[in-house]
């Protein structure tokens, strides 16, 4: 049953960043009519912007609204109109096949919400006849989404150690760090990173209908973000966290560097998974 849940857990994950950045791809499509106007706009600036500023405010002379508008600083105004309007041109051909694929897959994410929702059910009371039920299920609903199930194996190449019932993986390397926050974290899991000093990422697993993790679990799992990290001797260091929905990564920035949209703080002493966990480490 075990294998399954994560399994289906680590699909979850991967649909969600899918739905996540086609709707962001529909969003950047539906922008067609304001990137004209911007296009439009720079060119009526006279004399034109001169090169080296990477935004600029203009006034769209549509809507007569000041506007904060990014540029290419290799370019003057007059080029950088032109690159707005290969956007609206690029916009308005795209915009009804992003809605289309965004549909698609937020039906295809209802499914999987629905089977969430009975995991839920199935952690709580642990009835055997759930417990039958949800496993058929997964096993059906995988079959069909995984063709070759039986020769799919889970890749978990992470730290992983359990407390209370909670599951929580810790990054080795910061190709690792990018896997495990960008696709192995589903959008609910709670992620960690050590402020101001190169580490580890860490999640805890935290399925989206079930509660916070207590404190004393947020603070181990800070614990071990500081252990895994170049502050693991210092007293005391504050640790960011957040939900891993709030985890982005800026395309072209390094392996291991991540934004985060929103986070909280929490100041801990690093400690040792060996000190924390009677069983530190789980295949």
């Amino acid at each position: 049953m075990e294998s399954l849940i994560k399994q289906f857990r680590l699909c979850l994950s991967k649909v969600a960043r899918k739905l996540e950045k086609q709707e962001e791809e529909l969003k950047e499509s539906s922008m067609q009519l304001w990137y004209q106007q911007i296009g439009d706009s720079l060119l009526a600036i006279s004399p034109p912007l001169k090169r080296g500023s990477s935004e600029e405010i203009i006034t769209n002379i549509y809507t007569n609204a000041e506007e904060m508008v990014p540029l290419n600083p290799k370019l003057d105004s007059r080029d950088n109109a032109q690159l707005y309007f290969k956007k609206a041109k690029r916009s308005g051909k795209g915009e009804l096949i992003n809605q289309k694929k965004v549909e698609m897959t937020r039906s295809e994410m209802q499914s999987f919400r629905d089977i969430e929702k009975q995991i839920g059910e199935y952690s709580k009371d642990h009835d055997p006849d759930n417990a039958d039920k949800l496993q058929q299920r997964l096993s059906e609903f995988l079959s069909e989404y995984l063709p070759n199930l039986d020769q799919v194996k889970e890749k978990t190449p992470y730290r992983h150690y359990q407390t209370e019932g909670w599951d929580i993986y810790v990054g080795k390397t910061d190709s690792q760090n990018d896997e495990l926050s960008t696709r192995f974290a589903a959008p609910s899991d709670i992620w960690f990173h050590v402020a101001g000093h190169a580490g580890s990422h860490v999640i805890i697993r935290r399925t989206r209908d079930k509660e916070m993790p207590p404190q004393n679990i947020l603070e181990q799992a800070a614990a071990i973000s500081v252990w895994f990290s170049k502050a693991k001797h210092c007293t005391y260091t504050e640790v960011h966290y957040t939900e891993a929905r709030y985890v982005h990564k800026r395309r072209g920035a390094p392996a291991g560097q991540v934004m985060l949209d929103r986070y909280k703080t929490i100041r801990v002493s690093p400690k040792s998974p060996q000190e924390l966990f009677k069983t530190p480490f789980l295949e």
